[in-house]
This record gives structure tokens, sequence and C-alpha cells, in this order.
């Protein structure tokens, strides 16, 4: 495996077009897998906000990316849960995790979970899981390779506004 010879922060404003860019690619990829996530068109100024505000908002999100001098070679951003009803109280879940394709294989992925680790563990949240299509086969051969078993289903279902 190659190295990246690149490093892991905090995402910033400034990063937010690079960020937005990778989001929408890997949003459009998922909507290759399951087209109950067929992307929105038109307006991004909402979906921009949202990033906006996962970066900034540190008590909720973790949003790190991985760089290579200006460039961002991969991206996380993981919300932190309250678990209400269980031990340990507090989760950490993987919502986007996105690498470009030039930078893959290239031990990017690791990087960015080993400092996703260390930001939780600074928090003291002690679970990790992950969100993605249920279809997309890549991502679930990621994160069984490193570890992660399913935990619990999500089922959906469109139901057509016009329908009696």
């Amino acid at each position: 495996m190659k190295e990246s010879s690149g490093s892991v922060r905090k995402a910033r404003e400034g990063d937010i077009d690079q960020f937005m860019s990778m989001i929408f690619r890997m949003k459009k990829l998922n909507g290759e897998f399951d087209p109950l996530f067929r992307t929105r068109e038109g307006d991004d100024a909402p979906i921009r906000d949202y990033y906006l505000k996962c970066i900034n908002d540190h008590e909720h999100f973790i949003t790190l990316v991985a760089v290579k001098k200006d460039r961002i070679m991969g991206l996380v951003k993981a919300e932190i849960r309250e678990r209400i009803s269980y031990e340990p109280s507090r989760e950490l879940r993987i919502i986007d995790l996105y690498i470009m394709p030039e930078f893959r294989r290239k031990n990017v992925g690791n990087m960015l979970l080993s400092a996703i680790y260390g930001e939780m563990k600074k928090l003291g949240i002690k679970i990790i899981t992950a969100e993605f299509p249920s279809l997309n086969l890549i991502a679930l051969n990621f994160y069984e390779k490193i570890g992660y078993r399913q935990i619990t289903s999500v089922y959906g279902k469109n139901i057509e506004e016009d329908s009696d």
C-alpha cells in the first residue's frame, strides 16, 4: 500500500468548495445504488449551509479532511448521537466518507479513520458506526474488512403523494 504523504485536520470553512464537490460526487454515486438516493437538482445553498454547519458545530459533528498541499484527498463527516437507552450512551455515526479516486488505496481512508478515532477518544465516545446505502458493496466490504459489523437495519419505501 502506497503512502499518501498528506495529513488530516479538521475541516474549515475555506474547504467548502472542494468539500461540496466531493459530497456531490458521493451522493450521486449513492443514487446509482438505489433510486431512493436520487440527488436533488437545483438550489445547492441549503446543502452548502448544512455542511458549513457541520464543519463549525464541534458539539454535534466531527468533520475531517485529508489534505496534500492545498488539495483535499478525502473527507469524513460524522454525527455525535445520544443513545439514551443504552450504555455507552454516546455513539459516533459516520455519515459521509469519501476518498477521491486517484487517492484510493493510498492509506487516505486509514488516515481519516485513525484521526476520527483519536477525536472520539478525546470526547469519551466508545462506539462508532457507519451509515451507507445497503447496496453499496464497496462500502460494505470496506467496513467489514476493518472490523465493523451490522448492528441495525433500516428499510425504506417510496410512498407516492398521488396514491389513494
